[in-house]
């Protein structure tokens, strides 16, 4: 059955909460558009289509995860939620590069490429499946990840979820905690172990990570970083879709994650404050460009306090898949955080761009995008937080720079 996700908006802040963490009012989701004359779930209609009646906008606020209609060229898409603004779907960038060959970064290769052909969202032209899975890339919605109805819920402290049980009664997303007769709702609500959509045979065998974000989390992040603390499970999950790409899967994946870091990999994180700069210290070290998994923490409230911290990881804490990637979608190759495939993420104490050819570096450092566009794609940091050539953000944790 296909329905609209509406994720729990706040009430003390005075939007109306919809979902509430589970399931919202059914006809939300299966009534028609105000004043269309038809039904949403009229043939035709893709999931996601329905979804972004409410997560879409043209100035997205709150939950909205997509900016619409798309920006033309040389405008950069307005959302700066964690998990990035599926627009960036949209956007093709070009470039020369310092031998004269014609340079792409596709809008395919920017995130999870989920089907809304009224969006101008399609089915991954290069990716039939999942990368390291078999999930089909024409059946990708939002509802592949999300669970629609909320069933997922949290119903104790130690983080334990099932898809049925005490009723949901409000979102697991932001800190609130299960009683006896009343559990939460997974974070976001994501779906578990057992879900699958209709039109595919795939069913998850991971339940969703535990992990609170705050509640004012669509903004840039020049002044602060938005901190989402991931608790237990946060790379486990991915592996539903993507289970080949496992650090325990020998050399289909890269790097690996769901490890500790490790006392030595958490002091260079913790000492790294720029190319050049390892002056830095635990208490002020975090960077959400770099987020990591807070141990195996189940305990929300503990979760919760964490989204307000500046601090470092300890030797416990874990490298996960949202490390390096968004969830949803950005404005570089791999649905990366930073341009891995630029040798540089500043030049001479700015950002590189297409309108600044002059400033030394080669084209491909900017991928294509305006100085303008560079900014927000690194959520609207100001290059001065970086060093006059700051190379790649993995040395974070590595130091190589």
């Amino acid at each position: 059955m296909t329905l609209l996700l509406v994720l729990t908006m706040n009430a003390a802040n005075g939007n109306a909460a919809f979902h509430n963490g589970g399931t919202g009012a059914c006809d939300g989701c299966h009534g028609a558009p105000a004043g269309s004359g038809l039904s949403a779930l009229q043939p035709g209609t893709s999931t996601s289509e329905i979804c972004l009646r409410c997560h879409a906008a043209a100035r997205p606020e709150d939950c909205q995860v997509a900016t619409s209609p798309a920006p033309p060229r040389g405008v950069p898409p307005a959302s700066l939620t964690p998990g990035g603004d599926f627009a960036y779907l949209t956007k093709q960038y070009y470039w020369s590069e310092v031998n004269g060959e014609r340079a792409v970064s596709p809008g395919e290769r920017h995130g999870h490429n989920i089907v809304a052909p009224a969006y101008g969202y399609f089915p991954d032209t290069t990716l039939t499946s999942s990368p390291g899975g078999t999930y089909p890339s024409y059946a990708l919605s939002c509802v592949s990840c999300h669970d629609p109805h909320g069933n997922y819920r949290v119903i104790d402290g130690s983080g334990t979820i099932t898809d049925s049980g005490n009723p949901v009664t409000d979102s697991g997303s932001y800190g609130a905690t299960p009683s006896a007769t009343d559990a939460v709702g997974s974070y976001r609500m994501l779906a578990g172990s057992g879900y699958g959509t209709k039109g595919t045979s795939h069913n998850f065998v991971y339940d969703p990570p535990i992990a609170v974000a705050p509640r004012d989390y669509n903004r840039g992040e020049n002044s602060a970083d938005t901190r989402v603390a991931y608790g237990k499970g946060s790379s486990e999950w991915c592996l539903n879709c993507h289970g080949g790409m496992s650090s325990g899967k020998g050399g289909a994946h890269l790097h690996p994650s769901g490890v500790a870091l490790g006392d030595a990999m958490a002091r260079t994180y913790n000492r790294y404050v720029k190319s050049g700069d390892l002056s830095g210290n635990e208490s002020t070290a975090f960077t959400s460009l770099v987020p990591f998994q807070s141990g195996d923490l189940t305990d929300v409230r503990q979760l919760a306090a964490i989204t307000t911290s500046h601090s470092g990881p300890k030797a416990d804490d874990k490298v996960m898949c949202l490390t390096c990637h968004r969830a949803h979608a950005s404005a570089f190759d791999a649905i990366t955080r930073w341009n891995t495939k630029g040798t540089v993420l500043t030049v001479n104490g700015g950002y590189p761009g297409t309108d600044a050819v002059n400033q030394g570096s080669d084209p491909g450092a900017a991928g294509g995008k305006t100085r303008a566009e560079y900014r927000v794609a690194m959520y609207d940091r100001d290059p001065s937080h970086f060093a006059r050539f700051q190379r790649s953000l993995c040395n974070k944790c590595h130091a190589k720079d």
